[in-house]
């Protein structure tokens, strides 16, 4: 076998073919017994000595050649690339068959593209690090967040397990209120249809409803029937009913008390895997809201720097890298939706677009800054020998686990995160693009 490679653009390298004649003809002769084997031949039975000529008058002797040359790129394809060090994104096309005795074909195979940087200019980029501060409001918030998202309810004047005082049966604020309500033009005027609100349960100051609803029912009981007049606001977005006055009767069906846990060190414990009072919860809390704000602040500030490193670059992405990284986003997109309860189905008829428009205006923008983001720093890591220490992976990997409060998956992970394992090795490339990208901060 003979080849010869030369660079048609950035992406793509053309390969030259040569190969005895006798390759093809063992070829052909393959081909010619599959058929005998699997096709069909009129007034032959599949597996018969169906002669040469009848099979090349049946199937016609362009398709049995095109057959025979896959079957002969097939066997050397992978030989070249092993000869030539080539590694192909998609794989190869034959574009130009010049002959079968001897074998002479060309080949295009797209690779991950030459890219040049300007190094002088590259080593001039700082960027400096947005940086991150708490606030102890940012801290309350958080807390009262999850208090809410703790807060369970229990009917009014009912028996409770867990101290929740239920005595009160008149309409609080924060209690959850499960009424019916029906809208008219005026009082003991038409119903409104679009209005009507059958078993509704509404938590008493969550701002659902249109302003002014929610106070009018604070001190009702279940059973009654509330009645008074709302003015829409200027700005709802219902053109019909903007700045509408419209005259509302609820009638209470069920009046529920919130309860919220007390957060003790035992429900803490339960929440965050350590043992600690309210102030302890805080702080775990101020570290995690940290953590977030750092992760989304280094996403702006990595954006950033690399608009300023593709500025000193010159490189070429094919449609093959970027088709197969627009694939991987839109299945990233679709378990992202998936994980809310929604399908991408549902969510492009919602957004109104098809997938292939989803994919080109959304998805395609997504996959080529990310493309070249990851190719920019693959290349500055291989002119830097940029590497990450085994310390430092030890060190991520240490973070990694730490995730995680059971010591039976502790163990197994542990375990299983050693040098060679695909989510070690994952967590090792991560440690090193990390430090590529930490030489350019000032």
């Amino acid at each position: 076998m003979q080849s010869t490679v030369t660079r048609k653009n950035a992406y793509t390298l053309t390969i030259n073919l040569k190969e005895s004649g006798v390759e093809f003809q063992k070829a052909r002769k393959q081909v010619l017994e599959e058929i005998r084997a699997k096709g069909k031949v009129k007034g032959f039975k599949q597996g018969s000595d169906i002669p040469e000529s009848v099979i090349v008058r049946e199937y016609g002797e362009e398709m049995i050649t095109q057959q025979a040359l896959d079957h002969v790129v097939n066997h050397l394809y992978p030989k070249v690339l092993k000869k030539e060090n080539i590694i192909p994104v998609a794989p190869g096309n034959i574009t130009e068959v010049k002959g079968t005795d001897p074998i002479e074909l060309t080949l295009e195979v797209e690779v991950f593209p030459e890219i040049e940087i300007d190094e002088k200019k590259l080593d001039k980029i700082k960027v400096k690090r947005t940086p991150v501060k708490v606030e102890a409001s940012e801290v309350e918030a958080e807390l009262a967040d999850m208090k809410k998202r703790f807060t369970h309810f229990h009917e009014a004047g009912s028996h409770t397990d867990d101290g929740a005082d239920t005595s009160h049966t008149t309409v609080e604020k924060g209690d959850r209120v499960t009424i019916t309500a029906q809208g008219f033009d005026k009082k003991d005027g038409e119903a409104i249809k679009e209005t009507y609100v059958p078993s509704y349960p509404l938590v008493i100051g969550s701002g659902n409803f249109i302003p002014g609803f929610e106070e009018e029912l604070i001190g009702a009981k279940v059973g009654d029937e509330v009645g008074f007049n709302i003015t829409f606001p200027a700005d709802y977005h219902s053109e019909e009913f903007k700045s509408r006055k419209v005259y509302f009767v609820a009638n209470v069906e069920k009046l529920e008390k919130p309860h919220t846990p007390e957060f003790n060190e035992e429900f803490i414990e339960k929440l965050r895997g350590e043992k600690t009072d309210i102030e302890g919860l805080k702080k775990i809390l101020e570290s995690e809201i940290k953590n977030r704000k750092e992760n989304e602040t280094r996403n702006k500030d990595e954006d950033t720097l690399m608009k300023e490193i593709l500025a000193v670059s010159t490189f070429e992405v094919g449609p093959s890298l970027i088709a197969n990284e627009v694939d991987q986003i839109f299945r990233e997109h679709s378990a992202n939706l998936e994980q809310q309860g929604l399908s991408i189905k549902m969510y492009l008829e919602h957004i109104k677009k098809s997938e292939e428009a989803y994919k080109d205006e959304v998805v395609k923008p997504e996959a080529e800054r990310r493309l070249k983001a990851e190719l920019i720093l693959r290349k500055i890591r291989e002119m830097k020998g940029t590497e990450a220490t085994e310390d430092e992976v030890k060190a991520e990997v240490e973070k990694v686990i730490a995730q995680y409060g059971s010591a039976e998956v502790v163990e197994r992970l542990r375990a299983k995160l050693v040098p060679g394992d695909a989510y070690y090795e994952d967590i090792k490339n991560r440690v090193t693009y990390r430090k590529v990208v930490d030489g350019f901060w000032a």
